[in-house]
């Protein structure tokens, strides 16, 4: 069995957001929160965050954390997305706080995103090589969860990354990501490349909103339980017992 831990705080967009296509108590991190002994939940998802929201958050609330036993899930949502300045429109974030016991939940506010919002570009901005070419994307976010790691590390958190929509390529090897991919595909607290939210569902188990999404849509009770069990389980045994 897993150590206990006290709370677990949940990162990343709409595919870890409360009550979108699956309750909170089916949904991967409340089976990972039940399975650790977690009786309190601080989700900090929302729908269309992006790596630079999920990082802002981790960044601006490590205050919070008890690094000793709180647990973070930190999702990784689709690549081609930004965070930008919300041009003094002042946007408040909330997050919300879960008890286990009950599964009661209350909002509360999250002053270090406010005033930001997030924008979807799906490489249709052919400007931006960033969004332009799916190899130099997905190197630059493997640096930029590098050098997140390496401050996790270093800070002797509990945490696993976890790749919330499409696979990482493991193949993805050229010039610029010789040091980084490596690194990443050896580091044991990620879940980046296979056994996916996204990737362990394929072919398997579809979405609710699979007509209009296809197997990128959001899990229900079903897909979640079956990434929880095939991936995200385990991994919690291979880090935390």
């Amino acid at each position: 069995m897993p150590r206990n831990f006290k709370k677990i705080w949940v990162f990343g967009d709409s595919y870890s957001t409360p009550n979108i296509c699956v309750d909170p108590c089916d949904s991967f991190w409340g089976l990972a929160a039940e399975f650790i002994g977690a009786k309190t939940i601080f989700n900090v998802s929302r729908p269309y965050n992006s790596l630079d929201s999920v990082e802002q958050l981790l960044i601006g609330l490590q205050m919070e954390f008890d690094w000793n036993t709180d647990l973070l899930l930190i999702g990784i949502p689709p690549l081609e997305r930004i965070t930008v300045f919300d041009d003094y429109k002042n946007t408040s974030y909330t997050g919300m706080k879960i008890s286990t016991d009950t599964w009661i939940d209350e909002k509360f506010d999250v002053p270090c995103h406010r005033g930001l919002i997030c924008l979807q570009n799906y490489g249709k901005d052919r400007q931006l090589i960033l969004h332009n070419d799916r190899s130099w994307l997905e190197t630059q976010v493997l640096r930029k969860l590098w050098l997140l790691t390496v401050w996790l590390d270093s800070v002797q958190a509990q945490y696993v990354i976890i790749n919330l929509s499409k696979d990482l390529d493991p193949n993805n090897r050229w010039g610029p990501s010789e040091y980084i991919l490596d690194r990443m595909l050896k580091h044991p607290n990620c879940i980046l490349f296979h056994d996916t939210y996204h990737g362990v569902n394929v072919n398997i188990n579809k979405p609710p909103d699979f007509d209009m999404y296809g197997y990128l849509g959001h899990h229900g009770p079903i897909g979640n339980r079956h990434f929880f069990d095939k991936s995200l389980k385990k991994k919690i045994e291979e880090l935390f017992c």
